[in-house]
């Protein structure tokens, strides 16, 4: 599992089976990945032309809230995964290397 704010981050991580969770509660997906990396793009694209300025949106609590349900459910799978019988999943930590 990785929690990460970074969106291209977010896309290897998921390349290489990982769920990703963003720092806001947000469950990155194989479907959803790419309207983020697309929205990631265009807003590069105004703040470098000078249309758009400032952040995202402050860190709220619906964030908190939504981060903390996201990290349980993503716990939970995790969990039961490991109850099933058979192997079970391997965790282990990604280095830099292995997520390029």
């Amino acid at each position: 599992m990785v929690i990460t704010g970074d969106i291209l981050l977010a896309d290897r991580c998921l390349k290489k089976g990982a769920t990703v969770i963003g720092h806001n509660g947000k469950l990155f997906t194989a479907a959803s990945i790419g309207g983020a990396i697309a929205t990631r793009a265009i807003m590069a694209d105004l703040r470098a032309g000078g249309d758009v300025v400032g952040g995202p949106a402050p860190f709220a609590k619906a964030d908190r809230s939504r981060f903390l349900q996201a990290l349980d459910a993503a716990l939970v799978r995790s969990d039961r995964a490991s109850e099933l019988p058979g192997p079970r999943p391997a965790f282990s930590r990604l280095s830099r290397e292995q997520i390029r």
